[in-house]
């Protein structure tokens, strides 16, 4: 493995990187705080169990929510988010704006016609596309038994089904903004859509009657939907200011639109897997009470650290890798996915860190109020301990495939994604069976460990060397700097839970007094040790910084 030598150039493109990935880790703070605030409303008012919560709500709210996101990725969300930036960018490069912008306008009239068809056909097969879901039946106890839990989960997917317009819109709003290397706007367009959800819940809590009621679910349905929305359109005024150019056609013998279509039938080879994949999670965690929504709260906060630092970097890097394997500059290529997996194992593994050994903490400071008791605690954090052991692999595997997608290679990932889907699926049965819902979760963390391997192997042979030595020397660094934060955070962990105190503040303080002395440890250790991403990180937090004392300037000033 060769080591790779630097050049002027990848100096230039740090330093867009990490404008970039400032700009898009601000907004993802800002809209994982918001999000978390989400979160915590829906915990307080729904709880997550029905054992604690005294309601189902949990359970089938969360299930039905989940499924215009699956049905989006499914019919044309992941050929948006990872095919379209490549072609825009190359015909921007290559043909000028004016055609650019027509194969958008192509692309988005196909996209809308082809979700609003799906859109109409769920809301009528509601019932249908739930009993799939619950296919192996659901928890009962008492009153609620498998059908209620369906009648529902139908009730609220009516409402949901909308959704599927405004992910669509989002996604193309977004590819165009970034593939203009525009990020602020769409890093920010979640914080509106937690925002609405926020005010839905205040409302939905201060409603009368039963928190079950038909009333009650329809406030959750339409207030859900009309977030997703405000996501959307937030993003039109920045469109509009950078020249969009709409045109109503559909153009599909367009070369741009049938090259989309050409790649985007294996690419929905590969999403087909991984949904049905997500299926069979669904179908069996309903068989468990607070089962659904145990796993997806455990999910959001394993996207926190995934969603602020991993999503920062690759997607300020793709569209630059799109670019320089476009016109085929193959060694900035690899430089370039080099240090993006450098960078993201640098910020990802202090993360993994605090999950393993603060997750109970955690969940009982932000969530554990309300209806969402200490059992609720107890059943979450076991879950997102088995989902943090896959923290670091699923986000250098995020970043490998959308290597791939780069390349305009879909092929290769559905190939590699059979694979994985057989071993997601076998391992989520065997833990299931096993384990429970933290099961589901240990399946999940397996199948990206080898999902990340067979990626690397595969990439690595087809356009050589990343700079393995490089990224081995970075590695070890950060998992020496790891030990070290370790060793603190469990030290001043056992050291405040030998003391009797309780209450908020002691609350506070075992979450936060361990990770402001662990990371701090953590990255004057890398630091100490000469780990080269450091200055990388430094850079990022410095844009970081400036970016909310001007949000902050602006705020003043309004």
């Amino acid at each position: 493995m060769s080591r790779l030598p630097e050049t002027e150039a990848v100096q230039v493109d740090v330093k867009a990187f990490t404008r970039n990935a400032g700009i898009m880790a601000t907004g993802t703070i800002v809209s994982r705080l918001t999000g978390f605030l989400r979160y915590a409303s829906l915990a307080y008012v729904l709880g997550l169990t029905l054992q604690f919560g005294k309601t189902n709500l949990p359970s089938t709210y969360s299930l039905a929510n989940s499924l215009p996101n699956m049905i989006f990725d499914l019919i044309i969300g992941g050929v948006l988010s990872s095919l379209f930036i490549p072609v825009f960018v190359e015909y921007l490069s290559s043909k000028g704006e004016k055609e650019a912008w027509f194969v958008a306008s192509a692309v988005t009239n196909i996209s809308l016609i082809l979700l609003g068809a799906v859109t109409v056909l769920g809301i009528f097969i509601s019932p249908l596309i739930i009993r799939l879901m619950t296919v192996f039946g659901s928890y009962s106890s008492g009153d609620v038994t498998t059908q209620v839990v369906r009648d529902q989960a139908s009730f609220f997917l009516r409402f949901f089904m909308p959704q599927i317009i405004f992910y669509g819109l989002a996604a193309i709003f977004t590819g165009l903004l970034n593939s203009h290397k525009h990020f602020t706007v769409p890093a920010f367009a979640p914080t509106v859509n937690n925002l609405a959800v926020v005010a839905t819940v205040i409302i939905f809590h201060f409603l009368p009657g039963p928190r079950d009621n038909n009333l009650h679910l329809a406030v959750l349905g339409v207030g859900t939907t009309v977030g997703v929305a405000l996501q959307a359109l937030v993003q039109i005024p920045p469109l509009i200011k950078r020249g969009v150019r709409y045109t109503l056609t559909l153009a599909l013998r367009h070369p741009a639109v049938r090259k989309i279509g050409r790649l985007a039938i294996p690419l929905l080879g590969y999403i087909l897997l991984w949904q049905i994949s997500t299926w069979f999670v669904f179908a069996l965690a309903i068989k468990k009470d607070g089962g659904v929504p145990s796993y997806q709260y455990a999910q959001m906060f394993f996207q926190l650290p995934y969603g602020i630092f991993a999503v920062s970097v690759i997607t300020a890097l793709f569209p630059t890798l799109s670019e320089q394997a476009a016109f085929r500059h193959m060694d900035e290529y690899k430089r370039t996915l080099s240090l993006g997996i450098r960078a993201t194992a640098l910020v990802i593994v202090p993360a993994f860190v605090g999950y393993v050994l603060l997750a109970q903490p955690i969940i009982r400071l932000l969530l554990q109020h309300g209806f969402f008791k200490a059992g609720d605690t107890d059943v979450l954090t076991s879950v997102l301990l088995f989902f943090s052991l896959g923290l670091v692999p699923y986000s250098i595997d995020m970043l490998l495939t959308k290597g791939f997608y780069a390349l305009q290679d879909t092929r290769t990932p559905m190939i590699i994604n059979c694979f994985v889907v057989a071993v997601n699926i076998g391992a989520n049965y065997l833990f299931f069976r096993l384990m429970g819902i933290k099961g589901l979760a240990l399946g999940f963390s397996t199948a990206y460990l080898f999902s990340m391997a067979l990626d690397w192997t595969v990439l690595r042979k087809r356009i050589g060397g990343m700079g393995g030595r490089r990224i081995a020397d970075s590695f070890l660094r950060i998992a020496l700097s790891a030990g070290l934060m370790a060793l603190l955070v469990f030290g001043v962990s056992w050291a405040l839970d030998r003391s009797a105190a309780t209450g908020i503040g002691m609350d506070l303080l075992r979450v936060f007094l361990p990770l402001l002395l662990g990371g701090a440890v953590y990255f004057v250790a890398a630091s100490a040790l000469k780990t080269p991403e450091m200055q990388m990180v430094r850079s990022l937090a410095t844009s970081v910084r400036a970016r909310l004392k001007d949000a902050g300037r602006a705020r003043n000033r309004g």
